[in-house]
């Protein structure tokens, strides 16, 4: 089960800090940490379904409490768009208005800084 974990400090927390964190609960297939959030994948639904519930509200950091949830797939139609070479300048805002000159945007992330996967 892919779990959906938010308010992570990307810069500061690791793959296997949250793997550690989430093992408790069950079989973790993988982490992979973005700038904001994380996803985590769980073996067992579960676990999976313990680990939001214990997990959701943790504070990992100092004033930094988890939104912990079951990951949600991508309305349908809907296609996910990598843009490279972006200016570190650039707002996820300013990106977000050139793209809906062509059509609706549902989300749109600028990751800077160092990213992992």
């Amino acid at each position: 089960m892919k779990i959906f974990v938010g308010n992570v400090d990307g810069a500061d927390t690791t793959p296997e800090e949250l793997a550690a964190l989430f093992a408790p609960y069950g079989t973790v297939m993988s982490c992979a940490v973005m700038k904001q959030f994380a996803f985590v994948h769980m073996r067992e639904n579960a676990g999976a379904l313990r680990a939001i519930e214990a997990l959701h509200g943790h504070e990992l950091r100092p004033g930094r409490a988890l939104v912990v949830e079951m990951s949600r797939p991508r309305p349908l139609n809907t296609w996910k768009i990598f843009v490279g070479n972006v200016s570190a300048a650039c707002t996820s805002q300013e990106l977000r208005s050139l793209f809906e000159r062509r059509g609706r945007v549902i989300e749109c992330d600028v990751v800077k800084g160092n990213w992992r996967w």
